[in-house]
């Protein structure tokens, strides 16, 4: 009887080991589901692109700006105060046109005395020639007084050309950028009345990379747009080409481009598409996976342990909504494109498919 009762009491205690066993593990596994949940709540989600080499044999883009094909400023010839002047900036002047008037009272009235001086001289002159026909003068005496008459006639001419030095006019039709003095002021040789711009043959100006530079031609033809004008397309002419990079490895180009109407300014931004541009082996990525400003541009890449790593680059050619990174990624490089914004480096990331 003893036996039977203490083989009951192993039995027991077995079956109450099994079971606190098994209630372990049932906490065990729900706690490592939990903590495998937690993990997976703190995956961020994103979506990636895998960055390939191609061979580029399409049309680059650049932007521009829109810059003046002349301008100057207009200055003194003469000294004396601004007697005239009524423009405005913005205003639209043509070539000839009087922008202001010096006061020239003084010469004006050396002129009406030397007028008067040419009368009498002219007088003296016929007198004289009257004379000689009754032997009363002397072939001298007309010499001298014809001699008389170019004087004054030459210190007219010499007076009114001095006036017009006292005459601004413009040596160009344009717009009117800048007012320097006002009427009433006093000026010398040399002082600034106004500036002028021509906008009626703009150029615009962009920046190219070394490897399209060989590729352009002064006069090759190359279509122009602006998002100030959608629907219209400019034909632009290329006009110079740069010797010198900047210190991007960057050329400066020029495009002259007709501006009937005016319709261009200064100061706007265009798109030049230059065509048949090779640019053998480039890497495109989506312009909208960019962090940060151009100049500063980065990128996040995803790890193979599904971390992400902010890695810096240095772009190039715009080609549609892609842009060209010249430095910092590598074919097969997985590339965040969405979802950057909760993203920090070393951040855990579930890609979305």
């Amino acid at each position: 009887m003893k036996k039977i009762i203490a083989i009951i009491a192993i039995l027991a205690a077995i079956a109450f080991t099994i079971f606190k066993l098994s209630a372990n593990k049932e906490i065990i596994t729900t706690n490592a589901d939990e903590a495998l949940n937690i993990e997976k709540f703190n995956f961020v989600p994103v979506t990636v692109f895998k960055v390939a080499q191609e061979l580029n044999e399409k049309s680059v883009e650049e932007i521009g700006t829109f810059e003046s094909r002349q301008q100057l400023t207009v200055s003194s010839n003469a000294s004396g105060r601004i007697v005239s002047f009524n423009l405005k900036e913005g205003q639209f002047i043509s070539k000839g046109a009087l922008i202001a008037q010096i006061d020239h009272a003084a010469l004006t009235s050396q002129v009406n005395t030397a007028k008067s001086s040419l009368e009498n001289a002219k007088k003296d002159l016929e007198r004289l020639q009257n004379a000689l026909q009754v032997g009363a003068s002397t072939k001298m005496q007309i010499e001298q007084a014809q001699l008389q008459v170019e004087n004054v006639q030459s210190n007219i001419t010499n007076l009114n050309e001095q006036i017009k030095f006292y005459r601004i006019t413009a040596p160009m039709s344009g717009y009117v950028t800048n007012t320097l003095i006002q009427q009433g002021s006093y000026v010398m040789p040399g002082t600034a009345i106004v500036d002028l711009v021509d906008i009626g043959t703009i150029k615009m100006v962009v920046k190219v990379d070394e490897r399209i530079v060989p590729l352009l031609k002064i006069g090759k033809s190359v279509p122009v747009t602006t998002d100030v004008f959608p629907d219209k397309t400019f034909n632009g002419k290329i006009s110079a080409i740069g010797i010198i990079a900047d210190n991007a490895k960057k050329f400066s180009i020029e495009i002259d481009l007709p501006n009937s109407g005016n319709q261009l300014k200064v100061g706007m931004y265009g798109k030049v598409k230059f065509d048949n541009i090779s640019s053998s082996n480039s890497i495109f990525i989506p312009r909208n996976s960019i962090v940060g400003s151009i100049n500063d541009a980065k990128v996040y890449t995803v790890n193979a342990d599904s971390t992400v790593k902010i890695n810096p680059i240095k772009v190039g050619s715009y080609q549609g909504n892609n842009i060209e990174v010249k430095e910092g990624l590598n074919p097969g490089d997985q590339v965040v494109l969405m979802g950057q914004i909760n993203l920090i480096d070393g951040a855990k990331v579930s890609i979305v498919k």
